[in-house]
């Protein structure tokens, strides 16, 4: 599939060419022409995000293909296009709008009543914010009303690509070759909180797989083909064969000619196969590497495990210790103060999985 344009980054930064003025310009190339536009992303600039949406309404024939983790400000864009197409394994996110409230000083009553009072100010702004956003995917998800939407960004779940089909976001689900499903790890979920974006309704999975049991599942494989290569009878031989168990057997071939730089491996008639002595030597040779290899990752394991222990012994007598004696911040100096991390910094921390 060839895009005109990609978001596949922050929203509203002219030099990642996501910003409304950079958009305009993608567009103005290709007036009167139809384009197709591909989203990846987790949001940024709600204004960028609604000046590009009257961008692609303006245009008028723009087909949008969402891909990976599509959030906030990227919903707010798609919703602008003619058509709109979901891969089978995307995600999709709407949400109220949110600000960043710093407040760092010392106060008095009188200090707080004044930032009660902004504060009050912001969340009116917001909510008149949210009632326009609803407003807005009602207009799209014609069965809903502008309540049900509303109550949809309270609820701040990621919807599947079918369900984003069910509530009227995207037009169809497409199945696209390239598309995988994106891992969403427990390292990734820390990044999301980061991010400050919910977890809801997606399954986190383990952050790597076990290579002690994948080695294994090799290991076996190989000794059973050298087995039956010396006359040697395995217990899986004794047993029924079945069509997993056949299968199995052609896998085990596929890997044995692989581990001896064959092309591939056939057996002759009567289902027997001849290895030469130094094809032996080979399989012997490969069959130690990944013994080695397979105790170095159970050793490895062993060590993560020990210091999970660690750690948790670690959190576990901070929660029972007395808390320390908190530590003046100088305003004028900012002396004490923690290191400021923008919304940018944790976002590009997580692009890559989009």
């Amino acid at each position: 599939m060839n895009y005109q344009i990609i978001i596949d980054d922050y929203i509203g930064y002219w030099w990642l060419d996501t910003d409304k003025a950079s958009i305009r310009q993608k567009l103005e190339q290709y007036k009167g022409k139809h384009v197709d536009m591909k989203i990846s992303s987790l949001g940024g600039s709600l204004d960028d995000g609604l000046d590009i949406r009257q961008q692609l309404l303006d245009h008028g024939d723009v087909t949008v293909y969402l891909s990976g983790f599509v959030a906030s400000a990227a919903t707010v864009i798609a919703m602008g296009a003619k058509e709109i197409k979901m891969g089978k394994y995307a995600f999709f996110l709407v949400h109220r709008c949110s600000n960043f409230v710093d407040i760092w000083r010392q106060v008095n009553a009188n200090d707080i009543e004044s930032i009660i009072a902004d504060l009050q100010h912001l969340k009116d702004e917001n909510e008149k914010i949210d009632r326009t956003l609803a407003a807005m995917y009602a207009a799209r998800c014609k069965n809903h009303s502008e309540e049900e939407l509303l109550a949809l960004l309270d609820k701040e779940c990621w919807l599947t690509a079918q369900e984003a089909l069910d509530w009227g976001f995207v037009d169809e689900v497409v199945d696209q070759p390239a598309d995988e499903a994106p891992a969403v790890t427990n390292a990734v979920a820390k990044r999301f909180n980061a991010l400050g974006l919910t977890m809801n309704g997606l399954e986190i999975q383990p952050d790597r797989p076990g290579f002690g049991l994948k080695l294994q599942e090799i290991l076996d494989g190989i000794r059973g083909i050298r087995d039956l290569m010396t006359g040697k009878k395995s217990d899986s031989e004794t047993k029924p064969h079945n069509e997993e168990k056949s299968m199995k057997k052609i896998i085990n071939f596929v890997a044995l000619a692989v581990a001896l730089s064959m092309a591939k491996m056939e057996c002759e008639e009567g289902g027997s196969a001849n290895l030469s002595e130094e094809q032996l030597r080979t399989l012997d040779s490969k069959i130690n590497e990944l013994n080695a290899q397979h105790d170095a990752d159970q050793q490895a394991i062993a060590e993560r495990d020990t210091t999970i222990a660690e750690l948790r012994e670690q959190v576990a007598n901070l929660q029972k210790a007395p808390g320390e004696e908190t530590k003046k911040v100088d305003e004028t100096t900012g002396e004490g103060a923690p290191a400021a991390t923008t919304s940018k910094d944790l976002y590009d921390s997580i692009k890559d999985i989009i």
